[in-house]
């Protein structure tokens, strides 16, 4: 696939997001609004917040796909992985704010009072939530930004999904019982956010650890691996002697140096080394170096 067509496709999604998060948000709140549940109340502050990493998400990516100028001759993917640095932060503020809440009410012993009206209500924010989770996972493998997103999505859908069952536990408990409610609501409801509130915090570090890592230039072996086989498999190619890549945002930038027959004149050097380069800018999609060297037949 083109870079063109994955910029297009991660923009859409993108952009997608921004309007059903807002859409999540609002029927969260307003089911909060009938039930005065913390674990409601934490899954809307966390929508709520998904805002802004959404139009983080969107901006970002927008940003990334921007092409190489002279002051940027490399592009500017590398905004990619600062993108899903926002989002990871923007995600432990939801877990930090969540956590809050919880304590709080589980401190004053504040039932919650769950309707049927709440949990409709709830329940479409979730087939929402399941709905932009799956669009973005789509869009996953190729943005960090738009992978940060992806899992705070799967978050948010987990985190509804344990809310609505809350609410749901609760409207068929008190059906049976008059104070259930009253003894164990606010332990239920509360402890539901708070493992809500952890799980959100181990997912935003493990995105926070993969945009810290593309920012240290780390080389993916694999790729790099693919990338010399490549090389290697090449006519005329006798010896790849390094091989160095590193991930910017959706593609893979890469230096190569090869060596060739060192009676060859510099013309058909030159030309071995520009296959070799537009076989691996069409395999990493990004910039590519090729090195040609002499080839020493003791290394060969």
């Amino acid at each position: 696939m083109s870079r063109e067509a994955l910029a297009r496709g991660s923009l859409s999604a993108a952009r997608a997001a921004v309007a059903a998060v807002v859409s999540a948000a609002a029927l969260k709140f307003a089911a909060f609004s009938q039930s005065l549940s913390a674990a409601v109340l934490a899954d809307a502050v966390h929508t709520a917040v998904d805002i802004t990493a959404v139009a983080t998400a969107y901006l970002v990516v927008k940003a990334s796909l921007k092409p190489p100028d002279a002051e940027h001759p490399y592009g500017h993917q590398r905004a990619d992985a600062v993108g899903g640095i926002i989002s990871s932060m923007v995600m432990l503020l939801s877990a930090a704010i969540i956590a809050y809440e919880a304590l709080h009410k589980l401190v004053l012993w504040e039932p919650y009072a769950p309707s049927l009206i709440s949990a409709a209500l709830l329940g479409t924010a979730v087939a929402i939530d399941v709905s932009r989770a799956a669009s973005m996972s789509r869009q996953k493998g190729r943005s960090i930004t738009l992978r940060a997103s992806a899992a705070h999505f799967v978050t948010d859908a987990a985190i509804s999904l344990s809310a609505l069952a809350v609410l749901l536990s609760g409207i068929v408990a008190s059906a049976h019982s008059a104070g259930f409610l009253t003894r164990w609501g606010p332990a239920i409801d509360a402890g539901t956010a708070l493992a809500a509130a952890c799980y959100l915090a181990l997912r935003c570090a493990a995105l926070l650890r993969v945009s810290v890592t593309e920012l240290l230039d780390y080389m993916p072996r694999e790729i790099a691996d693919r990338a010399c086989r490549i090389a290697r498999e090449m006519p005329g190619v006798r010896l790849v002697k390094s091989v160095r890549v590193r991930k910017s945002g959706s593609i893979y930038h890469a230096d190569v140096v090869i060596a060739v027959d060192g009676h060859m004149s510099v013309s058909e050097a030159h030309e071995i080394a520009d296959r070799v380069e537009k076989a691996l800018r069409r395999e990493l999609m990004g910039e590519v170096s090729v090195h040609v060297e002499p080839c020493d037949y003791r290394q060969n």
